[in-house]
């Protein structure tokens, strides 16, 4: 019986895994921040949804199996809640979700740009759907709505694009192996 994963893609997934939740605790406090001020509707830290999902779809783009994003996921999310998240132990679950989202939709559409920002922009949103469903914050529809909105525009644009241009960029810059 073989591995499912050699030791270069978990070394991939173990970094990309610290990275991302290294980058995500500040960025959760920081949307957790937003909401102070006084002009910004609540809900807007949404619009930052997509930054934690960088390092999983590099993970993604690189190994390129079924499973890799929602290792990363949940191995972040541990990882995340070791270094005090402002989502708690519930970011291990939620991170998780976000990788899985990711993987399935690529697997389905294959990884295509089309797949990585529809992918990315559901994971982002699986934010709120854990904040309003399993958590169970009462919030007007309204707040719900643009949440849902910021999130997913978040996802696909801070989260895909961005993600897959740094792939790219790198991959430009290293030799092949």
């Amino acid at each position: 019986m073989t591995s499912r994963f050699n030791s270069r893609q978990l070394s991939l997934i173990v970094v990309f895994s610290a990275l991302g939740a290294v980058a995500s605790v500040p960025i959760g406090h920081l949307g957790n921040y937003l909401k102070t001020i006084p002009f910004l509707p609540f809900g807007t830290g949404q619009i930052l949804a997509g930054l934690h999902l960088i390092m999983i779809v590099m993970t993604a783009l690189y190994v390129r199996k079924p499973g890799a994003a929602t290792m990363t996921g949940a191995v972040k999310g541990l990882a995340e809640a070791m270094l005090l998240s402002y989502h708690g132990l519930p970011v291990i679950i939620l991170s998780a979700l976000q990788g899985a989202i990711i993987d399935l939709v690529l697997y389905v559409m294959g990884y295509g740009t089309t797949a990585i920002l529809l992918g990315c922009g559901l994971s982002a949103t699986s934010n709120v759907v854990f904040i309003q469903f399993f958590l169970g914050k009462q919030f007007p529809l309204s707040v719900y709505v643009l949440m849902y909105v910021l999130s997913f525009t978040s996802g696909a644009l801070l989260g895909g694009y961005s993600g897959e241009s740094l792939y790219q960029m790198v991959r430009e810059r290293l030799p092949s192996s």
